[in-house]
């Protein structure tokens, strides 16, 4: 209950900037810091976020952190919003990304009104997920490439501008996979926003 109630307060945080190789054109930040819990010795506001991203990635709070993405759009955007386009980084099956991801980007984009992209995504086959794993960069991309194995309807994404989500970034992989992907088709992709970007040393909020 605690780690929900938080969510309502993190519109009034500072955002975590993001920092991603080859992606300095976009600004890119994240509500939350994520510290693994191999990570110890940090302080409590920390536990605390990071339930709140795992009770997001479990279903549980997805209403209040579609509300805190919609406010952070709407600020964004002002009154251009009805002409972006809100798009998930797609999960590893099309299944998955229909439970993690179809409700939450239809809810967001009804409270901010941007335009909802999900159903011009469709995931085909199945990938590995690479969220958590500990490989390499340069192996989780390349995996991703070769995995990364999805439809984007070309004609609707073309000359859109995009804001990508994801609820994790650790090494910016699959949102440089997946922005790659839709900047092939002519999209413009200006923002990416996260729930946490992983760290690995301890910073009070």
């Amino acid at each position: 209950m605690a780690a929900t109630c938080q969510v309502t307060t993190i519109k009034a945080m500072n955002m975590v900037q993001v920092y991603i190789k080859g992606q300095e054109d976009k600004n890119l930040s994240s509500f939350f810091r994520y510290y693994p819990t191999r990570i110890k010795n940090i302080g409590f506001d920390a536990v605390f976020d990071r339930q709140v991203i795992y009770d997001f990635k479990d279903g549980h709070n997805h209403t209040e952190v579609a509300k805190c993405v919609a406010k952070m759009l709407v600020k964004k955007y002002g009154r251009k919003i009805d002409k972006v386009v809100f798009s998930c980084v797609p999960a590893s099956s099309q299944e998955r990304n229909e439970a993690r991801n179809k409700d939450f980007s239809e809810l967001v984009c009804r409270l901010s009104g941007a335009i909802d992209g999900f159903s011009h995504v469709r995931v085909r086959g199945e990938r590995t997920a690479v969220h958590g794993t500990k490989v390499k960069k340069e192996v989780r991309m390349k995996r991703l490439q070769e995995g990364f194995d999805i439809d984007v309807d070309a004609e609707f994404f073309k000359n859109r501008i995009v804001c990508v989500w994801d609820d994790i970034v650790t090494t910016g992989s699959s949102f440089c996979a997946y922005t790659a992907r839709l900047e092939q088709v002519g999209a413009h992709v200006t923002d990416g926003i996260f729930l946490g970007k992983t760290s690995y040393k301890y910073v009070q909020q």
